[in-house]
């Protein structure tokens, strides 16, 4: 049910905030650079980062989806982090003692290192084989993409269905779920708005452009 809860929620805010910020960013006039390095850092899916920072151009989309893609490398190194913690420091057996290194693979999300595994392949080909970013492009664009969004659509659709909203309404009971996670994006918008205003403008200011080559 926790789970249901915190996906829901984030859909939900996803699909307002691809829509709500670049509007506000538009009418403010904010730098691209910044804005897509912002969307990129703040909206929760992949997609939804691609379609908000193209909404303000070329140079916002490709910030942002760069972004975006570094924190889904860091996936791997932050699971595997938060699952040795866990249970290491947090959880301990009957008699008191750490839990061992074979709990932390149990726990260990292994959807992550086929993430890896596929991110070095792709890698190995663009950088190894004749035309293959080519090649890459291909199989993103053609043959990959429906497969990729039948997939994420049975996903969710698996979690739906086992979703059980009249047991999920009891964890919105005084909404402090949704004020925690309210609470939260506030200050993941505010900290990635400075962030992104720091690395794009004072400490990198030549980055926008070495992404765009």
């Amino acid at each position: 049910d926790e789970l249901s809860v915190a996906i829901g929620l984030s859909m939900a805010f996803t699909a307002v905030m691809m829509v709500v910020m670049p509007l506000g960013i538009d009418a403010i006039g904010m730098d691209p650079i910044v804005a897509g390095a912002w969307i990129g850092g703040t909206i929760d899916a992949t997609g939804a980062v691609a379609a908000a920072g193209n909404a303000l151009g070329k140079e916002a989309g490709t910030v942002a989806v760069t972004v975006k893609m570094i924190q889904n490398i860091l996936i791997g190194v932050i699971a595997f982090g938060v699952a040795a913690y866990w249970v290491r420091f947090q959880e301990r057996s009957a008699e008191g003692n750490s839990v061992g290194l074979s709990e932390i693979w149990r726990r260990f999300p292994k959807f992550v290192l086929g993430f890896l595994a596929a991110s070095l392949i792709f890698t190995l080909i663009v950088s190894q084989v004749s035309r293959g970013d080519e090649v890459v492009e291909a199989m993103i664009k053609g043959s990959t993409k429906p497969l990729r969004e039948w997939l994420f659509c049975l996903a969710f659709v698996s979690i739906g269905l086992e979703s059980d909203f009249r047991s999920l309404a009891k964890h919105f009971r005084g909404g402090k779920p949704l004020m925690l996670y309210v609470v939260g994006q506030s200050l993941n918008l505010i900290l990635t708005l400075f962030m992104a205003w720091l690395m794009f403008v004072k400490v990198f200011p030549n980055a926008a452009e070495v992404l765009k080559k």
